[in-house]
């Protein structure tokens, strides 16, 4: 990152409001990444970011990019930009989009100890796709002492924007999963291979055995497939209808450590160790759009994050070297879907192993919502617009937010 990047960095944070913590607030909660269980050098979660080892558009080093192809089918923006919603120091809060006005909608009581971690957590989407509710884990008063980390068996709250409680029921795992109706949510019950599906009421509605043979080796959350027929885990096709799973082949899309539909369904994108590609649903039509070298994999695979327009992606990046606050380089990165172009838009800090950046698409497609983690580890919400200009720290001292999606445009 330049210099004059780096100033812009520095001067934006020097101007923007850095509002005071509630009093109440001020002891640091446990880790994020305690809660999860790391099984390998490569994770499936499927959360928001992925790192790529290639280097950017313009350096030497940089893969050659595919041939121009006739652009993918896009969609229209779901809809409007609505409020910001982010994890501090154990709580969940709704602010106005720019995280101004915040709002607490939890209440922890902290015992004060550093390793519990009683409190309230985010991990991939909290809004449901209709933007009317939020899902998040956590409990007021639980917490786990145990020196590896968190309990991954929580509750999950379904609340509307102000933090009313609508429902909630115990579960595992980190992400839970919103239908795309907005009407249901999947987890896991327990990790052993029991899934579970519930309403909005709390009720649930259907309690799924994966079998063994199927069960993914990894920190693998269940993902809805587009029409919300089946869950998907990794290499893995469970109908929520209750009928026989399914295991799917090694080439599948959905067989790989990270893949992401599409906004419309119609394509899916996917991380294999040689890089990133993008195909049609059913896996044909396959496209390698940014080449990785599977010996140079000094990466984590966090997720990749389509534009709401389904032209771009945006992944972390992490080309080697320091930035200037001696911090390992992480470059928030854009490519386009159709010619394969990259294109790096800021620095995102953090070290060589980080996994916790996070990354969203405002619902017009105008803006990116990221995590910056500086070299002490503290770690903050920016924004910035697709063309790289108006950089913006919004949040303090969080390293989750998400911005809700208003009506619809499609």
């Amino acid at each position: 990152m330049s210099a004059d990047v780096q100033e812009l960095f520095d001067r934006a944070g020097r101007n923007a409001p850095a509002p005071a913590l509630d009093a109440d607030a001020v002891l640091r909660r446990a880790r994020h990444h305690h809660r999860r269980r790391i099984t390998g050098v490569v994770t499936a979660t499927i959360a928001a970011t992925v790192v790529l080892g290639v280097g950017l558009a313009g350096q030497a080093d940089r893969p050659t990019a595919p041939d121009p192809a006739a652009p993918l089918p896009t969609t229209s923006a779901p809809g409007s930009l609505g409020r910001l919603a982010f994890e501090l120091d154990g709580d969940i809060y709704v602010a106005d989009r720019d995280g101004a006005n915040r709002v607490r909608i939890t209440d922890t009581a902290r015992s004060g100890a550093e390793e519990v971690c009683a409190g309230f957590w985010v991990d991939g989407p909290a809004w449901s796709p209709d933007g009317r509710h939020l899902a998040y884990r956590g409990d007021k008063d639980s917490g786990d002492t145990r020196p590896n980390g968190c309990s991954t068996s929580t509750t999950v709250t379904i609340s509307d924007p102000s933090g009313r409680r609508i429902a909630s029921f115990p579960s595992s795992g980190w992400r839970i999963a919103w239908s795309p109706d907005s009407s249901r949510i999947a987890t896991w019950v327990d990790l052993e291979g029991t899934l579970g599906i519930w309403g909005l009421d709390g009720v649930r509605q259907a309690l799924l055995t994966v079998p063994p043979e199927l069960l993914p080796s990894c920190d693998c959350d269940p993902v809805w497939s587009p029409d919300g027929t089946s869950l998907l885990l990794r290499g893995a096709e469970i109908p929520v209808d209750g009928s026989t799973p399914r295991q799917l082949s090694p080439d599948d899309p959905r067989s790989q450590s990270q893949f992401e539909y599409s906004p419309n369904g119609a394509d899916i994108a996917y991380v294999p160790p040689d890089g990133l590609y993008v195909a049609a649903a059913d896996g044909s039509q396959a496209r390698h759009l940014v080449p990785q070298d599977p010996d140079d994999a000094l990466y984590w695979w966090y997720g990749i994050e389509w534009s709401p327009a389904g032209d771009q992606i945006a992944f972390v990046n992490k080309p080697g070297g320091e930035s200037p606050d001696g911090s390992h380089m992480n470059e928030l990165t854009l490519v386009d879907v159709a010619s394969g172009t990259l294109v790096p838009l800021a620095d995102m800090g953090g070290g060589l192993y980080e996994y916790t950046s996070k990354i969203t698409f405002s619902p017009e497609g105008d803006q990116i919502l990221f995590t910056r983690i500086d070299a002490t580890g503290a770690k903050s919400l920016w924004t910035i617009k697709t063309d790289g200009s108006d950089l913006r720290r919004l949040v303090d001292g969080s390293e989750w937010g998400e911005w809700q999606t208003l009506g619809s445009t499609g």
